[in-house]
């Protein structure tokens, strides 16, 4: 049975700060100019790379988020029991799948949306499919708001 250090979880973002983040970083490591002169190839591959980017940075934070939290049949039966009576584990699992969930809806939305930017055929038309895919992927935060917020209770009591 694993040892379980609850002190070393990190703080779960609400959603609104989780967008920001991903956005912020997006804007920060991606190049962030295109030129109409540019060959259309380019184009795509730099709006291809913002969606890209995007996704895995959504992934990576939402990633962190499941693996820090203990799964309830691994830990010690006395904490899983005292997760239990606080916190109720079907309430506690159901925010750890919706988070799983949000992560896998994310990947598909980028896998989509990479697919059809692949084939845009004018600058504009690429822009607007990478705005939807951002968009797209942020909306799917913004609904975990409650999950996250479950997530970051039981954090700050457990720790």
């Amino acid at each position: 049975m694993p040892v379980y250090n609850f002190k070393k979880m990190r703080a779960v973002p609400t959603a609104p700060e989780l967008i920001d983040i991903v956005l912020m970083r997006t804007q920060r490591k991606t190049p962030t100019v295109v030129h109409p002169g540019y060959k259309l190839t380019r184009i795509r591959s730099f709006y291809m790379r913002k969606i890209r980017f995007t996704q895995q940075t959504i992934q990576d934070r939402l990633t962190v988020i499941l693996t820090e939290f203990p799964r309830l049949n691994d830990i010690h039966p006395f904490y899983a029991d005292l997760c239990n009576t606080l916190y109720d584990r079907d309430h506690y699992k159901l925010a750890l799948g919706q988070i799983n969930t949000a992560r896998s809806l994310v990947d598909g939305i980028a896998r989509d949306m990479l697919r059809m930017v692949k084939y845009g055929d004018s600058l504009y038309r690429c822009k607007c499919l990478k705005r939807a895919a951002l968009g797209r992927m942020c909306t799917i935060l913004k609904r975990q708001k409650s999950a996250l917020a479950y997530l970051e209770q039981v954090r700050k009591h457990m720790s």
